[in-house]
Parts: C-alpha cells; sequence; structure tokens
C-alpha cells in the first residue's frame, strides 16, 4: 500500500511537472509605480511597523527615507523605535539568539532579498 500510494504522488509530480514546463499559465503583472510617493511612504511605515520586528534592513539607513519625500522630524517621530539616530541602520527589534529559537534561523536581512529580485 505504502509503495502504491508513494507511486500516485511521483506520478503526478511528474505530470504536473509536465504541465508547468509547457509554459501555459499567464502570469500576473503587479502594477508598481515607484513614482508614487504616497504609496512609498504607506510601504515604508508599514515595513518598520511589521517586517523590522523581525526583519533587520541592515544596508539601509533611516535618512535615505528623506528620499521618498519624509523629513528628518517625520521619520524620528513615526519609524524610529529601535534607535534615536536618523542616520543608523534599520536592524531588526528581535535578538538574534532569540530569532534563532524561535524560528530555527535568523530571519534574512530583506535589503539582500530586495536587491537580489531587483533584476527580475
Amino acid at each position: 500500500m505504502k509503495k502504491l500510494l508513494l507511486s500516485l504522488i511521483a506520478a503526478l509530480g511528474i505530470a504536473s511537472g509536465a504541465q508547468a514546463s509547457e509554459g501555459g499559465i499567464a502570469w500576473d503583472k503587479a502594477p508598481v509605480d515607484v513614482t508614487n510617493q504616497a504609496s512609498l511612504q504607506s510601504g515604508a511605515k508599514l515595513f518598520v511597523n511589521y517586517c523590522l520586528s523581525c526583519h533587520s534592513a541592515a544596508f539601509m539607513r533611516f535618512n535615505r527615507l528623506e528620499d521618498i519625500g519624509l523629513t528628518d522630524k517625520q521619520i524620528k517621530d513615526n519609524l524610529l523605535f529601535t534607535t534615536d539616530k536618523i542616520g543608523e541602520t534599520m536592524k531588526a527589534a528581535i535578538n538574534p539568539k532569540q530569532a534563532a529559537a524561535w524560528f530555527g534561523a535568523n530571519p534574512p536581512d530583506l535589503t539582500v532579498i530586495a536587491r537580489s529580485r531587483a533584476g527580475h
């Protein structure tokens, strides 16, 4: 019975791989507009409030948020939680040892992920 089940799973895997290789799936394109400052500012706020708790952005400094139209005062008042210096890099709030214990590894730095996907 186990051999039959494993054979069926393997056959389904091969069949789905063959179907996927046909190129029959139409992928949607995201409507990305890097000139929409309101959207970029909202994304920065969401990133700092939610993602930066676990993920760092160690190759990005808070003062670079000025590039999307935020002032020093707006950044200091609304986005600085782990530091008080606007020139600091974006470090995760979570302790790396705790992250490794909870997740099995430290969550990846998202500046590296974003840069690796920039060409795609």
